[in-house]
């Protein structure tokens, strides 16, 4: 944000010098990041008018000018053409400094003495005021012998100043003023306002009706008339001023609302009055497909969620954003509709964003405008463009107000204060701070062990104070952050006993990592290729409203996804061996509602015990991740669960894939990514998963932990080989085994499964050890025997099994 030095000094008396004001502004929270002196260092240079301009007697392409100072006529040799008896000039006399440290010399050139140089606009380190190259012609009211800087508002300095976003209220020289008052303790300047004898015209409501159709998005909109104006450039006083703050200087009535937003920070419009349809302005919705030409000249097309300021037919401006085309003020206007109206900002930044349109008007609205400042920016306004315009001022104004801004006390406590900042100020500092503030307070009761209270209302320009913190930290900034003294914050240190889903989540996390995994952290949002992968209707997933890319525009249904998108870039970075795992959030949607559920998922792929000379290149199997997951639940103490084959999971390789369950709830999922899944993300090697549910796990999950003496008499083993149909699962023959109910039995584990010759196609065989022993005394041959026979005949019952090596 520029602001101007001398434009501050209007309002506030013995202001500091520049670098000194810069230094207390940035110690405010203010930061200025540079001062710019206008004069460019121009000393020497005055105001002057030609009185005759000859031939040079020498030289063909020169010209012999008599000039005219306060101090005398001066001969001056200049090689323009553009210029002419009677025209005022930049006058160089000698001795004097132009911008790069150029001085001015008394000289002969062609036999012929110059007392000095009538300057461009280039030479004085100015932009162009006209068109075309040559001296610079100044305006014929200027003083003759007056300075040329101060003449030219160019003794100033200009103040670049890096306004956070939080803080609309410093975007205009109003609301610096104020900062530099509460800083300084320097009373602002009162300023004049519109007297009732200004307006001379006919009565407002007579020339223009105003409504509003979105009183949400437009909560105030205010209108005067100006009739019978005389477009034209605008002074030059007001083209500096408003081109040295970076604006364009337009028209007579354009500067003036440009000026009046760096004066009070508040955007104004002007429409031409004669454009509007019917007299009428309508703050309304645009609809959608709408077209409107900007002031820019681009066509825009509209949507529904976008504000726009109608006539009776079309719209004719872009709320709080750009005016339109067909109502642009130019030399043609005669009459003028100016407005000065607050809009919601969330609206203006929604569609400065949607539209790709950020000007200076927008910039201030979606930060939030002074709803109760609409007015006065209008009559500053209006008084404005009668004095430089001339015209007749229509009597009253339009003021569209629905819901009238009611200020909201904040509580605000003394030892809050000082507990925060770590300081010990008075009461009379506090209210001290406020009242510079501009902040309305009153004392309110305050309760046990409170030293004082205040309700504190701020004013409606402070849209960023709505806590007692934020006041707060005004306070520190006018208390003095040197003041302040450094304290290292008092930091209890205690350790928390994790239970429930962050217990699970550590313990996982543990026993996952010592098992050689990597854990990932992936998006919660994903592509829809991905998430197909895991939820083919794709409508049952929750899509983001304005997602930053398509690659992340729906939320995840599944853990999968993002792991599948890890090894995918992991293998073409040549990294082929991978074991992560990730905890996170997974999204659907029920009807209305959506559904959070946390989850842990992990993948592995390539070999299994990596690349080195001394180990085995074995790949892993489904094997390896089901053991994976076994670990987990025997870690969180999960005993009562099982795992039951799958064929019907859209992504994972039928035979290769099942589910957990834990007391007839399904816990999760393990197995091989189906061929087809892999080859539409382009991966050349098979990859295995699981996905557990968190808050399931937790339901069975047992933190006892169950210690057996080391035992003190010796196991005996038997082998049984057994051939069995193909579909029967090991965890149905388990169950059986288990169900026989013999306390002799301690283990029984799969050693071998074949299948092949001599084995029918639709059989295999399997062999089982059974491990026998109690923990009171040695077990006999004949106790052994007659438990496994027992086991056997069960199975042989349960399925019919066929023992192999036993006699038919």
């Amino acid at each position: 944000m520029k602001i101007s030095y001398n434009w501050l000094k209007q309002y506030i008396k013995a202001l500091p010098p520049p670098a000194k004001l810069a230094e207390k502004l940035t110690m405010a929270g203010l930061e200025v990041e540079g001062i710019e002196a206008l004069d460019k260092g121009i000393k020497g240079v005055v105001v002057a008018q030609i009185l005759s301009v000859e031939k040079h007697p020498n030289a063909d392409r020169l010209l012999f000018c008599k000039v005219k100072t306060d101090k005398g006529i001066h001969s001056i040799v200049c090689g323009a053409r553009n210029m002419k008896a009677g025209d005022k000039v930049a006058l160089a006399l000698p001795g004097a400094m132009l911008p790069k440290g150029i001085k001015i010399e008394k000289t002969k050139i062609r036999g012929v003495e110059s007392e000095g140089m009538m300057c461009s606009e280039s030479e004085l380190g100015l932009p162009p005021l006209q068109g075309g190259g040559g001296i610079m012609i100044l305006s014929q009211d200027l003083p003759i012998g007056k300075d040329f800087t101060e003449t030219m508002g160019l003794n100033d300095y200009i103040l670049n100043i890096n306004v956070t976003p939080n803080r609309p209220d410093c975007l205009s020289i109003l609301g610096i003023a104020r900062e530099i008052s509460a800083i300084t303790k320097k009373m602002l300047k009162a300023q004049k306002t519109l007297g009732k004898a200004i307006e001379k015209g006919k009565d407002i409501k007579k020339l223009v009706s105003i409504s509003i159709d979105e009183p949400s998005l437009c909560r105030r909109y205010t209108a005067r008339v100006v009739e019978n104006i005389k477009v034209g450039p605008s002074p030059e006083w007001l083209k500096q001023r408003v081109e040295s703050h970076g604006f364009r200087s337009i028209n007579n009535v354009v500067d003036v609302t440009n000026y009046v937003m760096l004066e009070y920070g508040h955007p104004l419009h002007a429409f031409d009055c004669n454009l509007v349809s019917e007299k009428q302005v309508i703050v309304r919705r645009a609809h959608e497909g709408e077209k409107i030409q900007t002031l820019d000249g681009i066509a825009r097309v509209l949507t529904n969620d976008m504000l726009v300021i109608s006539d009776a037919e079309k719209p004719i401006a872009l709320a709080g954003i750009m005016g339109g085309k067909e109502s642009e003020i130019t030399e043609r206007t005669k009459n003028i509709l100016l407005e000065s109206a607050y809009f919601d900002p969330s609206c203006i930044r929604r569609t400065s964003k949607a539209l790709g349109i950020v000007t200076e008007s927008s910039y201030r609205f979606e930060r939030g405008a002074d709803i109760e400042g609409v007015t006065r920016a209008l009559d500053k306004a209006a008084q404005m463009i009668v004095e430089l315009s001339g015209g007749d001022m229509a009597r009253g104004m339009i003021d569209k107000y629905p819901r009238p801004y009611r200020p909201a006390a904040i509580r605000v406590r003394l030892s809050r204060i000082n507990k925060i900042l770590s300081t010990t100020i008075n009461r009379k500092e506090i209210e001290d701070c406020l009242e510079r503030l501009g902040i309305n307070f009153k004392q309110v009761k305050a309760q046990k062990r409170e030293d004082a209270v205040w309700g504190a209302t701020p004013p409606s320009i402070r849209v960023d104070l709505v806590k007692e913190i934020d006041i707060i930290e005004d306070i520190a900034r006018l208390y003095g952050y040197g003041k302040i003294p450094t304290a290292l914050p008092l930091a209890r240190l205690s350790a928390v006993k994790k239970s429930g889903v962050d217990l699970i989540r550590e313990k996982t996390r543990d026993i996952l990592t010592n098992n050689g995994f990597l854990e990932a952290i992936n998006y919660s949002f994903v592509s829809p290729k991905l998430f197909k992968i895991t939820a083919p209707d794709i409508d049952s997933g929750l899509k983001l409203i304005n997602p930053l890319t398509e690659e992340q525009s729906i939320m995840r249904h599944s853990l999968v996804s993002g792991l599948l998108e890890t090894l995918r870039y992991n293998l073409n970075h040549n990294n082929n061996n991978i074991k992560v795992f990730e905890i996170g959030g997974i999204f659907a949607t029920r009807g209305k509602e959506t559904e959070e559920r946390e989850m842990i998922g992990g993948l592995i792929s390539g070999l299994r015990h990596g690349e080195a000379w001394n180990v085995s290149r074995d790949v892993v199997d489904f094997y390896d991740m089901k053991g994976a997951v076994e670990q987990v639940l025997a870690g969180l103490g999960i005993v009562a669960y099982t795992f039951i084959a799958k064929s019907d999971i859209p992504f994972l390789y039928p035979g290769k894939a099942g589910i957990f369950e834990t007391n007839g709830k399904p816990m999760g999922i393990a197995g091989e990514i189906h061929p087809d899944t892999l080859q539409s993300l382009d991966i050349k090697q098979p990859a295995y998963i699981f996905e557990l549910d968190l808050h399931v796990m937790m339901t069975a999950m047992n933190s006892q932990k169950k210690y057996n003496p080391i035992p003190r008499y010796p196991m005996i083993v038997r082998d049984a080989a057994m051939i069995v149909n193909r579909e029967i699962q090991f965890q149905e023959l388990y169950e059986v085994i288990k169900g026989v109910g013999s306390k002799l039995l301690e283990k029984v584990d799969i050693f071998d499964v074949y299948y092949g010759e001599h084995i029918p196609e639709d059989k295999l065989s399997i062999a089982l050890r059974f491990l026998y022993r109690s923990p009171e005394r040695t077990l006999t041959d004949d106790e052994v025997n007659n438990a496994h026979s027992a086991i056997l005949e069960n199975l042989k019952n349960r399925f019919g099994i066929e023992i192999r090596g036993e006699e038919a």
